[in-house]
């Protein structure tokens, strides 16, 4: 796993700390960015990062009715993070 993949688990794990239970690329991603240059999460490593981290398990994926993905910490989403999105 390289560094921008360990940072992204570092910070979907920091939000399940606080009680999110799922986010979607755009949060994951914006959270990244540096606020000195929002454009690094363009890289092809941002972009690509979540999707490596979800084939290999590491992190896990529901979508909405409308398509949207949000990405979440265990093996299957949860009673509660499924009524949140409305599932």
């Amino acid at each position: 796993m390289g560094s921008v993949e360990r940072e992204m688990v570092e910070f979907v794990n920091a939000q399940h700390q606080l009680g999110i239970l799922s986010m979607t690329a755009e949060v994951v991603l914006s959270g990244l960015a540096s606020a000195v240059d929002p454009e690094v999460r363009l890289r092809p490593a941002y972009k690509h990062g979540l999707d490596r981290l979800l084939r290999r398990g590491v992190i896990n994926a529901i979508e909405t009715a409308d398509g949207v993905r949000h990405y979440f910490i265990g093996d299957s989403p949860s009673q509660s993070l499924r009524e949140s999105l409305g599932r």
